[in-house]
């Protein structure tokens, strides 16, 4: 279901003078990239998440887990996209996050630092004057580019930590595969065996000292909230009944 496309990119450094007037369109939609039915999440997220969307594992191609939210239950369906609105007050990191990622750069005495770089090929880079400034008129950051910065942080810093934690749930063997076996309201099935979650009578079986490392370390909090967003699959089901019935 997370498909991954080739497309054309024009990643630049950003910085305030070559970039000074660029304008990002913030409005959601399928023409701006939006039509996904998953991404991946990150630990720093998870409690925002888990309010919202089905927190999952999903293999990837050469055997690793990921962690994902799910957002739709076909290919390109994202059940959250309101017209240009998005239906839900969390958009995940790794969406909300466009058109920008994270680079690194080496100094002068062979540091190497994170930066900002901007893709100038995604479509949410404005052409007209639709979109938000990144930069003030003395080329301070924009509060939007202060917000997007906020973002790219927690991805920074969410990819060793999710490592780690997919390393400690594999090791006590807590992720467990599941088969979603649903049926819409116009009558079509959705059958998956792809996705996993914690095994959650695993985890109440384990020694104290393996539920106290887990405690310290942050993971035990994780699990929990990856096992309470379980019931959001209901509630996307209910979603897309909704427009399956307005269609009709």
């Amino acid at each position: 279901m997370l498909a991954i496309g080739i497309t054309m990119t024009n990643y630049q450094m950003l910085n305030n003078v070559a970039h000074k007037d660029l304008r990002v369109i913030t409005r959601r939609g399928a023409d701006l990239g939006d039509a996904v039915a998953g991404c991946a999440v990150y630990p720093g997220e998870f409690n925002e998440i888990q309010k919202h969307y089905p927190i999952l594992f999903q293999r990837t191609d050469d055997g690793r887990w990921l962690t994902i939210c799910l957002l739709g239950f076909e290919s390109n369906e994202n059940l959250f996209l309101a017209g240009d609105s998005w239906a839900a007050p969390y958009i995940p990191a790794i969406i909300e996050r466009e058109p920008f990622v994270i680079g690194m750069k080496e100094t002068l005495d062979g540091r190497v630092d994170a930066v900002v770089n901007i893709d100038l090929a995604n479509p949410r880079i404005a052409r007209g004057e639709e979109g938000e400034l990144l930069f003030l008129p003395q080329g301070g950051h924009s509060a939007y580019l202060e917000k997007i910065t906020r973002v790219l942080s927690l991805l920074h810093e969410g990819v060793a930590e999710v490592e780690s934690m997919l390393n400690e749930f594999e090791r006590l063997e807590l992720i467990e595969p599941i088969r979603l076996e649903i049926t819409f309201a116009n009558g079509t099935n959705f059958i998956s065996n792809r996705y996993a979650t914690i095994n959650k009578s695993r985890l109440l079986a384990l020694p104290d000292n393996e539920i106290a490392q887990l405690h310290r370390n942050g993971m035990l909090r994780y699990a929990y909230l990856i096992i309470g967003s379980f019931s959001n699959i209901q509630s996307l089901v209910d979603i897309k009944n909704t427009k399956l019935l307005q269609q009709s």
